[in-house]
């Protein structure tokens, strides 16, 4: 008796936000690099008087992501999933019921409490989970140093600082392929 295929299975929570066609997106994109792939999308409400609308707009919502060319060549199912209860507790349970393989979630929604749902739900995640932030936020961080990306470009990268900063940051090593083949380190 042969074993079934595992199906790559990912849960992707949707709030209906502006930002959810970007967590489709990503989750679709995913979805792609797997030859069978079971997408769950789960939308949580507050009252169970919102499941119906619930409903129609996920499924309106899913069934414009999905009409795309990176899915028509893989075996690929779809469940649409809608709820109502803590959106923390309900994607967690959900993505933990399922054994999934992976969790894809924004961290643009709804947040409650100073932290984003997706913050409150990596903390009960039993599967690896893929956050999706918005590319346009900004971050401070230090300009390079002229003679550090100099030095990078003209040793194609066997050193990453010059003399000023080297050992200062961080240890490099270029580790040729064969010292990886043989089971040891190469010092």
């Amino acid at each position: 008796m042969t074993s079934a295929q595992h199906r790559y299975r990912i849960v992707v929570p949707l709030d209906h936000s502006e930002y959810s066609e970007i967590v489709l997106e990503h989750a679709i994109d995913q979805a792609a690099r797997h030859t069978t792939a079971d997408l769950h999308f789960l939308t949580v409400v507050a009252k169970e008087s919102e499941l119906e609308d619930a409903k129609v707009r996920l499924a309106t919502e899913v069934l414009q992501a999905l009409d795309t060319p990176a899915l028509k060549s893989s075996d690929w199912r779809s469940r649409l999933h809608v709820t109502h209860g803590d959106p923390v507790e309900e994607i967690a349970s959900l993505a933990a019921d399922l054994r999934a393989d992976l969790l894809v979630i924004g961290r643009f929604g709804t947040h409650d409490r100073g932290k984003s749902i997706a913050d409150r739900v990596l903390a009960h995640a039993t599967c690896p989970t893929l956050v999706v932030g918005l590319t346009e936020r900004t971050f401070d961080a230090q300009a390079q140093c002229a003679q550090c990306v100099a030095v990078r470009e003209e040793s194609d990268g066997e050193r990453w600082f010059c003399e000023a900063h080297t050992g200062e940051r961080h240890f490099t090593a270029l580790l040729p392929s064969t010292a990886l083949g043989s089971g040891s380190l190469m010092w």
